[in-house]
């Protein structure tokens, strides 16, 4: 059990963690493209801080090549999942988006089980193929079902599912690799989310700043329970299967919705 805890507990606080800031975003008038760079400014000091909290391993070590070139590949397939999420998000209905974007993490047990030959007995394939399901039935509760724009968001919602499907296991086989350490990969996102996301939202007009200064601090707040989420996620991916940790990961909806019963007085709907 003490094993199972070392990723269940920092799983659990990626759920909560994603969860409550995305109740927290349905009450905030944050543009995906001000997210993107509010997203890399939270970084610089959360990954930053979290490395110099740690001894300040170093990242250019000769035994931690194989590692690092392999966190920051992920990282930069990662950075395209976000481009390409939020440009399916401002481009077509959120529910659908959210719907085929969740199935990620079906991809990623298919690439653990094939490249990384982790193994899952019979009754952790019932309870992933649960947890995928589920995660993939609260993405139709999401948003509107109609409307968008062309097919552009349609393509972005498949480069979502393929990049963070793909990104969660090249995290995974760089933890396998000699050298491996949680606070040098907070630092390969740090730089990933600087080469991807961070030109993404500059050219998208994201550096304007929220209209109100209530909306300028939830949305550091938000951003913050956003990163704060990814550093215990990428600890779970150290410590756990990435064929079990991921779909796992996928169930953020459920703090979502509680909030937005709870805190926003949300109708929950039979699906949820």
């Amino acid at each position: 059990m003490p094993g199972v805890l070392r990723w269940a507990v920092p799983l659990f606080c990626t759920v909560m963690f994603y969860g409550l800031a995305g109740g927290l975003w349905k009450s905030v008038n944050l543009l995906p493209v001000q997210f993107c760079v509010l997203f890399f400014v939270i970084k610089s000091f959360v990954n930053w801080a979290a490395w110099l909290a740690n001894g300040t391993p170093n990242p250019f070590a000769p035994e931690r090549r194989a590692f690092v070139r392999g966190a920051l590949l992920g990282q930069m397939v990662n950075g395209i999942a976000w481009i390409c999420y939020f440009t399916a998000l401002s481009h077509g209905p959120a529910a659908i988006v959210q719907t085929i974007t969740a199935a990620y993490t079906a991809l990623t047990v298919v690439l653990a089980l094939i490249f990384l030959k982790e193994k899952l007995v019979a009754i952790q394939v019932v309870g992933v193929t649960m947890v995928v399901g589920s995660s993939v039935m609260l993405g139709l509760t999401s948003g509107p079902a109609s409307g968008g724009e062309g097919n552009l968001w349609f393509y972005a919602s498949l480069g979502t599912l393929v990049s963070w499907g793909t990104c969660t296991a090249i995290f995974k086989h760089a933890y396998n690799q000699e050298g491996a350490n949680d606070t040098v990969f907070f630092l390969t996102n740090w730089v990933g989310m600087g080469l991807t996301v961070l030109p993404f939202g500059l050219l998208q007009g994201g550096a304007k700043m929220p209209e109100t200064s209530h909306d300028l601090w939830m949305g550091v707040l938000i951003v913050l329970l956003y990163s704060l989420g990814d550093l215990t996620l990428f600890a779970a991916i150290n410590r756990g299967p990435a064929s079990i940790v991921s779909p796992i990961s996928g169930l953020y909806p459920l703090p979502t919705i509680a909030y937005s019963a709870l805190i926003l007085k949300e109708q929950i709907s039979t699906l949820q």
